[in-house]
């Protein structure tokens, strides 16, 4: 059964993730490039071709939209699952504000 409160859009957006208090990657690392596969107004899915050692608090940085400051909660090789910090109506503000239209729902699901 699926837990999620908000719908996810399919995404492919560059961005870069940055590591926080401590934690590394395994190349000892803190910032790594990846792709963002999808997001909510809660979370997002990024895509990388490092590994993590451990979950940490992070930034997600996505030019056209700024930094989100986040949670690692989940790991499967090189995909991370994100979790923000911020409240939804102001993660949609900002994604909706830099792209218009782009369909992500700052509703729960029913």
């Amino acid at each position: 059964m699926d837990k999620r409160r908000y719908r996810r859009k399919t995404v492919m957006w560059s961005g870069k993730l940055s590591l926080l208090w401590g934690a590394r990657l395994l190349g000892d690392e803190q910032t790594v490039p990846g792709i963002v596969r999808d997001m909510s107004v809660t979370g997002a899915k990024f895509q990388t071709k490092d590994f993590f050692s451990g979950s940490a608090h992070a930034i997600l940085e996505i030019p056209r939209f700024g930094t989100f400051k986040c949670n690692l909660v989940w790991q499967k090789g090189h995909v991370v699952g994100l979790n923000f910090m911020d409240p939804p109506d102001e993660i949609f503000e900002t994604v909706n504000s830099a792209l218009p239209g782009i369909g992500l729902d700052p509703n729960p699901i029913s």
